[in-house]
C-alpha cells in the first residue's frame, strides 16, 4: 500500500510540526506529531512510518511503548497531546532522503467510551521530508518559458511551463498566481523533482493552462517556488510572463493603419494635383 493511497481515506486529525527538516549526517533530530482539537491521542495507538521514496511502499519504523532501537525511539506524551521520534543518528549514504509519517490506529477501549468508528480506523499525518544532506543548500532557479507562435495563434488555450531547476535539496512547492489570486485549476506540478546524479541539483516543472481569451496583455501570470533552506521558508525566487495580443488583432490594427496612410497619401496626391492643374488654368488664362 502506498502514502498516496493511505491519504485518500485519511482524516485530517494528524498534525505534524513541519513539513520539511534537513540534517547532516550523524545528527540526532527530533519529529514531532500531535492530535487536532477534541481528539484524544489515549484513544489510539501511535505509529511512526518512513518512505523511501516517492510512490514506494510505506515501512513501519517503531510504535508507541516500543523499545528503543539503534536509530529510532518513540516518546508519548499523552498529557501534551504529543507524540515524538527521535531519530538518533542520520543514515549516511543510505537513504538520503525519505519521508516519515506519524500515524495513528484507532483503538476499543471496552471500558471507556471509544471515539473510534471501527476497530480497523487509522488516520495519517501528511509527512515531514527528511533529508539527509549530501552537498551545500542551493536556491532555485525560475524561468517561465515563453510559449511558442503556433500555440498563440493556432490553438484555444495556451500552456504556460514553469521550469525551476539546480536547487538542493528538493524541499520546493510550486504555486501560479494571477495578480494577487493563486490558481489551483488546470495545474499541473510534478509530483516530485528530479536528481542529476553528478551535480546531486535538483530540478522541477510546473504547467499552467490558460484560455487564449485570457492571455492578454493586461493579465501578469506569476510561478512562485517556495523553497526551504533549512531554517526559514523563501519565497522570492519567482518568474512572470504578461499575456500577449491575439495575431489576428495586430493585423487588424495594422491593416487600418495602413490603410489610413493610404488614405493620408491618396489626399495628398489628389492635393498635389488640383494644385498642379489650377496653376495651368490659370496660365493659359493669361
Amino acid at each position: 500500500m502506498t502514502l498516496k493511497n493511505l491519504r485518500q481515506t485519511s482524516a485530517h486529525i494528524v498534525l505534524q510540526s513541519t513539513r520539511f527538516m534537513s540534517v547532516l549526517p550523524g545528527d540526532e533530530v527530533t519529529l514531532d506529531c500531535s492530535m487536532a482539537a477534541g481528539v484524544r491521542m489515549s484513544s489510539y495507538i501511535m505509529y511512526w512510518y518512513k518512505q523511501d521514496h516517492y510512490g514506494e511502499p510505506i515501512q513501519l519504523i517503531i510504535k508507541e511503548n516500543d523499545k528503543p532501537t539503534q536509530n529510532y525511539e518513540a516518546i508519548l506524551n499523552t498529557n501534551d497531546n504529543r507524540f515524538s521520534l527521535k531519530v538518533s543518528k542520520a543514515p549516511p549514504n543510505q537513504t538520503q532522503m525519505f519521508q516519515i509519517i506519524c500515524t495513528i490506529a484507532c483503538v476499543v477501549n471496552l471500558h471507556t467510551p471509544s471515539h473510534c468508528d471501527n476497530a480497523y480506523q487509522a488516520h495519517f499525518g501528511d509527512g515531514t521530508k527528511l533529508t539527509v544532506l549530501e552537498r551545500d543548500v542551493k536556491e532555485p532557479e525560475v524561468e517561465i518559458l515563453k510559449p511558442s507562435g503556433i500555440e498563440t495563434r493556432c490553438k484555444k488555450t495556451i500552456t504556460l511551463v514553469c521550469v525551476a531547476e539546480k536547487f538542493y535539496p528538493d524541499h520546493v512547492s510550486i504555486t501560479w498566481t494571477l495578480g494577487d489570486k493563486e490558481i489551483k485549476e488546470n495545474v499541473a506540478t510534478d509530483p516530485y523533482a528530479t536528481q542529476d546524479k553528478t551535480t546531486k541539483l535538483f530540478s522541477m516543472t510546473s504547467r499552467l493552462k490558460v484560455s487564449k481569451k485570457e492571455f492578454k496583455p493586461k493579465n501578469k501570470y506569476r510561478c512562485t517556488v517556495n523553497f526551504y533552506n533549512g531554517t526559514h521558508d523563501i519565497s522570492d525566487n519567482t518568474d512572470e510572463i504578461n499575456g500577449i495580443e491575439e495575431d489576428y488583432v495586430k493585423s487588424a490594427q495594422w491593416m487600418k493603419l495602413a490603410y489610413s496612410v493610404f488614405i493620408a497619401k491618396s489626399g495628398l496626391y489628389g492635393l498635389v494635383v488640383l494644385v498642379y492643374v489650377m496653376r495651368k488654368v490659370r496660365m493659359i488664362n493669361l
